[in-house]
């Protein structure tokens, strides 16, 4: 039923005035009788429109409401509103159901419409049911944190002060972003400064090595010189007195000492500060700040900065060595003084190299892998380990002279040739769960640990559930999924807030667009029959139900009719998928086969049924509901009265009759002739090969009457059911599923389905009827193109080429387009005129 705009205590609706021919100059506040705060939901604005001066007929149009809200300010020359860099678009597209009699339209603030305070400029307007603006008129929203104020133009008047307020505060945006500019600029010639010092590093480096290198020949002459003070001393018989002996023990155990404490390898530490309060008498070794990746040494008294740490590999071959000849040098050390204070000297100098040289990288088992990159394993399936001296690598990419971290690049290199959707304006949804990737059929459902982000309605939260979803996408490497979000909100227009959705791969589809794009031209076809359908409503006594104004209100009563948008079938739109953080590809986010889709309620006489194969989907035998029948939907926890409704069809359909008048008499109150009708000519037109006898629904809103709505519309203008074949256009076969649908093989009692055998028997003249009026207007090649060219104007080139990267067995991807299945469209009416119309 229609209702009309709300009606104060004095009797008056509450509206705002729009006149089409005409734009106003004053400034309203609505706040007296219209209240509304950042973030609210589904608040209901009222327009009466006129067109000069005389009430409009808003019945069959649709509102939508466009713009930007934000902060702005006011040119002083042209008065011109100025929108924030930070604005944000908004949109709400409502239905012919917010249309009432008097020029009356509601226009619903839901979905937080004005999630901040600010300016909203845009439109109200009016479309038609294809989607033509017929007009709209410019409309400012000031939204203020606890009320909203309306100005019917964009040139509202704004005093200077607040101009100038609102202008300084959307120009500090500007100058923080150039400020942010000027921090990037400061930040790369600082790298810059670093790559510059680092190369100083590097040759003092290689200084040191050559360093390293003249001590081995020192080392050499050191142990030749200590072979000779032995044999002097052993020649001149020189006594060691047994005090000077112990002298020479505390020493020796001194220096051990002092071998034992050294660091091989660098500390890390937050900052000097904490260095300073771990240590503030110093302490051996070398501290590395992470904040400033500087060296700090403890000399003087005091922590001494020794500069930017650099990182080299030194291979093991060189310290070992050094280590070897200090241990023979302790050991051939004896009581002469003088040579050995001057071991001590060389192995203290020894010691520190060692040191440098061992932090600058790092010893580490690693898993060795063969030439094909694969583990090496031992008899036993373990991985086999070794010992490797590893240099300190970057892991940023930002030092020059450094070797780089292998994983960094390989990342590096993915995000340089990976796909980005939010670079196109295409949605994003994100899902997070270690387990999602590993579900293989639609018999398991996750529950736990499982996140979502959805940017576009800017919602998050926890995944209530995941599952597959449908038995073909559980074969399929590319899956359906079936989620349940924490959440109630309304994604798909039109069918309210709602928390089941469904995540369409679409991986037998590679355009994208058959499944989404064939169930909105299935809502085209059921809408051309409603003009025609407006009843009188009428109260329990039988008298007409008025307006206030004593006018009758009509509506659709038939309750497939009255559904509106796709009328039963699926709708969604198309989205970017991430796993994990992972690019998963394209998917359609879409309506579940639930009751919603239908708009059910949870009550007796509603439920959904989807054939699976024959006979029950043929119509051919009775079901069970769990065998190749199976129920989607039940408004009751029984099952029964489902059972028995849907059998009663099926021994109707299954019956022979003579005559059309006694085919209708039994079937009339049972099966929705139209919807029947419908969905056997729109099956035949856009090739449905595989809907034959599976891969349709099956409502009811009563408990007697069933409707045939579609589903799963993948296989279809020119898609065959077996990959890699084709189904002409120009079809004469009786092969229905290798090489096309036809009137007659679609009814053939083998093949085809048994109510489409009766319709083409006793309704043969009214089916070839509605084909003709359904190609020659919404069905007609030109509405489709229309029609499905706007809906893939969301899709980028870029998506499709990421989408054969990311799934390489996609069936048909160099032929399966937009262009393609207009073609085949073409094609096929001709065939059908030719065939079935020309006389």
């Amino acid at each position: 039923m229609n209702n009309m705009p709300t009606i104060n205590n004095g009797g008056q609706p509450y509206y705002f005035p729009a006149d089409i021919a005409k734009e106003g100059e004053e400034y309203a506040r609505l706040s007296n009788f219209f209240k509304t705060r950042v973030g609210d939901n589904g608040k209901i604005l009222t327009f009466k429109w006129y067109d000069q001066g005389r009430v409009m007929n808003v019945h069959g149009f649709i509102p939508f409401i466009q713009g930007m809200v934000g902060k702005h300010y006011e040119e002083p020359d042209t008065n011109e509103i100025v929108m924030a860099p930070d604005a944000l678009y908004r949109e709400w597209q409502g239905s012919t159901d917010n249309g009432h009699d008097g020029g009356f339209m509601d226009y619903i603030l839901e979905d937080q419409m004005f999630p901040q305070e600010g300016i909203f400029k845009g439109h109200f307007g009016l479309k038609d049911t294809n989607g033509n603006v017929l007009t709209s008129v410019n409309i400012v929203f000031e939204v203020l944190g606890n009320d909203l104020r309306v100005g019917e133009t964009t040139k509202y008047y704004s005093a200077e002060l607040d101009r100038l307020a609102r202008e300084y505060e959307v120009k500090t945006d500007q100058m923080v972003a150039d400020g942010t500019q000027k921090v990037d600029q400061f930040v790369a010639q600082t790298k810059n400064d670093i790559n510059a010092s680092l190369q100083t590093s590097r040759e003092n480096l290689d200084a040191l090595n050559g360093e390293i290198r003249a001590n081995r020949a020192e080392q050499a002459n050191i142990s030749q010189h200590l072979a000779g003070t032995q044999q002097q001393i052993a020649n001149y018989d020189i006594v060691t007195r047994p005090e000077f002996q112990n002298g020479m023990d505390t020493v020796t155990n001194a220096i051990n000492n002092r071998l034992s404490q050294m660091k091989t390898s660098p500390i890390a530490v937050a900052n000097l500060g904490e260095l300073n309060k771990k240590y503030p008498k110093g302490a051996d070794g070398i501290f590395i700040t992470a904040d400033t990746g500087h060296k700090w040494v403890y000399l003087n008294d005091q922590w001494t900065d020794c500069g930017v740490y650099q990182a080299v590999g030194i291979a093991n071959e060189i310290t070992d060595p050094m280590r070897k000849q200090l241990n023979q040098l302790q050991k051939q050390t004896d009581s002469n003084t003088n040579d050995l204070i001057s071991a001590k000297s060389q192995l203290n100098n020894n010691a520190d190299r060692i040191n440098s040289i061992e932090s600058s990288g790092k010893l580490a088992d690693v898993q060795l892998i063969d030439e094909s990159g694969n583990l090496i394993t031992d008899q036993n399936g373990a991985t086999i380990l070794v010992s490797r001296w590893l240099p300190i690598v970057d892991k940023t990419l930002t030092q020059s002279d450094i070797p780089a971290d292998a994983l960094a690049v390989q990342n590096a290199i993915n995000d340089a040739i990976s796909f980005n959707p939010y670079s196109y304006g295409l949605p994003v949804f994100k899902i997070w769960g270690n387990d999602i990737p590993l579900l293989k059929d639609k018999t398991k459902k996750l529950k736990d640990g499982l996140t979502y982000e959805f940017d576009r309605y800017n919602i998050r939260g926890k995944l209530k559930s995941i599952k597959v979803q449908g038995a073909s996408s559980a074969s399929y490497p590319k899956k359906n999924y079936t989620i349940q979000l924490d959440q109630d909100i309304e994604i798909i227009p039109n069918y309210g807030r709602q928390n089941k959705y469904v995540l369409k791969a679409n991986y037998n589809d590679y355009s994208q667009i058959r499944n989404v794009m064939s169930a909105k031209m299935w809502g085209k076809i059921k809408a051309s029959e409603t003009n025609d359908l407006y009843d009188v409503l009428v109260d329990q006594s039988g008298n007409a139900i008025t307006t206030q104004n004593d006018d009758s209100v009509s509506a659709v009563t038939d309750p497939l009719l009255s559904i509106g948008s796709s009328y039963g079938a699926i709708d969604g739109f198309p989205v970017a998928l991430y796993i994990n953080d992972q690019y998963w590809g394209l998917y359609t986010f879409s309506i579940p086969k639930d009751g919603w889709m239908a708009k059910m309620p949870k009550k007796q006489g509603y439920a959904i049924l989807s054939p699976d194969w024959k006979p029950q989907g043929a119509f051919e035998e009775v079901t069970n509901l769990h065998d190749s029948m199976e129920l989607e939907y039940s408004g009751t926890d029984s099952e029964e009265w489902i059972i028995n409704s849907i059998n009663n069809l099926i021994n109707l359909i299954k019956a022979t009759y003579s005559d059309t008048g006694s085919f209708d008499n039994a079937v009339g109150n049972y099966l929705d002739m139209s919807s029947a009708i419908d969905y056997y000519v729109y099956s035949i037109l856009i090739g449905n090969t595989d809907g034959v006898v599976r891969n349709y629904l099956l409502q009811t809103f009563n408990g007697d009457k069933w409707y045939f709505v579609p589903y799963d519309l993948d296989v279809t203008f020119g898609r065959s059911v077996y990959w890699g074949q084709y189904a002409s256009a120009f079809s004469h076969t009786d092969k229905l599923r290798e090489e096309g649908i036809t009137f007659e093989n679609s009814a053939d009692s083998t093949q085809g389905n048994r109510v489409f055998y009766q319709l083409w028997k006793f309704h043969k003249d009214q089916v070839l009827n509605r084909t003709k009026e359904l190609i020659t207007g919404v069905l007609s090649p030109d509405n489709l193109e229309v029609e499905m060219t706007k809906y893939m104007y969301k899709i980028p080139q870029e998506a499709f080429n990421a989408e054969v990267k990311l799934w390489p067995g996609t069936p048909e991807t160099s032929i399966d387009n937009l262009s393609q299945l207009l073609r085949w469209y073409n094609r096929r009416v001709k065939f059908i005129q030719n065939e079935y119309l020309a006389n």
